[in-house]
C-alpha cells in the first residue's frame, strides 16, 4: 500500500503597491503607480526620516535639559559668586579701615619714640644743677701738680692753671644728684676731695662729683637724672663738680642750669 503524498504548500510572497490617484476639475484622474521595490524604498525613507526627526526631537530635547541644567548651575554660581564678592568687598573695607588704624597708631608710635627719644637725649646731657639744695659757688682750677684746688678770684684768673670745677658749699641734709643720666663709669678715692664718682652720658660727656662722703652708687649702674650720689652731712659739705667734653675738661658753669 503506497503512502499518501500531500501536497506542498507553496509560501507566497505578497508584494505591495503603492498608488496615488488624483482628480482634476475637469473630470480627468491621474495616478501614480510604485511597484513593490519602489513602495519599499519609500517606505524605509519615510521610516529613517521619522527616526531621524525622533533622534533630533530627543537629542533636542536632552540638549535643552542640559542646557537648562548648566544655565542654572551657572546662575547658582553667579549668585554665590556675587555673594561672595559682597563678602570680600565688605572684609576689605574692613580691613582697609584696620589698616588705617594701624598706621595711625603707628605713626602715633613713632612721634612717642621720637619725644621719648629726645627726652632721653636732653636729660643725657648733664645740664641739671647737681645739688639738691641752695648752694653757693665758687669757681675754680684744679691743677693736677698740686695737693689743692685753686678758687680764681680777679687777682689769679689770669695765671691759675689747671682744669676748670666748680665748688659747691651746700648744708648738711641736702644731696648731691646727678646732672643727667647715663652710666656710672668710675667710683674712686679722691686725694683732694675723699671720693669720686663720673658718670658717663654716652654723649661725649662726663660729669664728676667728688665730694668726702659715702658714694651711694656703684660702678656700672644706670643712673637717672636727679638720683642722688652722695648725701650731705656736717663732714662733706663742698662738692667739687667737673664735666668733660669729649675727654676735654670745660667750664660747668656753661653747660648746667643754675636757677636764682
Amino acid at each position: 500500500m503506497s503512502a499518501e503524498i500531500k501536497p506542498r504548500k507553496h509560501r507566497h510572497k505578497r508584494h505591495y503597491t503603492f498608488m496615488v490617484i488624483s482628480g482634476d476639475s475637469d473630470g480627468s484622474t491621474k495616478s501614480l503607480h510604485l511597484n513593490h521595490f519602489k513602495t519599499q524604498v519609500l517606505a524605509y525613507t519615510a521610516f529613517a526620516i521619522a527616526l531621524a526627526v525622533i533622534c533630533y526631537v530627543i537629542y533636542s530635547a536632552i540638549t535643552i535639559s542640559s542646557l537648562r541644567k548648566i544655565d542654572s548651575q551657572q546662575k547658582t554660581q553667579i549668585d554665590e559668586l556675587t555673594a561672595s564678592n559682597s563678602t570680600m568687598e565688605a572684609s576689605n573695607a574692613e580691613l582697609e579701615t584696620q589698616v588705617q588704624q594701624l598706621k595711625a597708631a603707628l605713626n602715633v608710635r613713632i612721634e612717642d619714640e621720637q619725644t621719648s627719644a629726645e627726652e632721653a637725649e636732653t636729660l643725657a646731657i648733664p645740664s641739671g644743677f647737681p645739688l639738691a639744695g641752695n648752694a653757693s659757688m665758687s669757681p675754680a682750677v684744679d691743677d693736677p701738680n698740686e695737693t689743692t684746688v685753686t678758687k680764681l678770684t680777679e687777682d689769679n684768673k689770669d695765671t691759675a692753671t689747671g682744669n676748670p670745677i666748680l665748688l659747691l658749699e651746700s648744708s648738711s641734709g641736702n644731696s648731691v644728684i646727678a646732672a643727667g643720666s647715663g652710666t656710672v663709669l668710675t667710683v674712686t678715692t679722691d686725694a683732694k676731695f675723699g671720693n669720686m664718682v663720673s658718670i658717663d652720658h654716652g654723649n661725649g660727656y662726663i660729669s664728676i662729683y667728688r665730694n668726702s662722703g659715702d658714694p651711694l652708687v656703684t660702678e656700672g649702674a644706670q643712673i637717672d637724672k636727679g638720683d642722688i650720689i652722695f648725701v650731705i652731712g656736717e663732714d662733706n659739705t663742698t662738692l667739687g663738680f667737673q664735666i668733660q667734653q669729649d675727654e676735654q675738661y670745660i667750664d660747668p658753669e656753661d653747660l648746667i642750669e643754675i636757677n636764682g
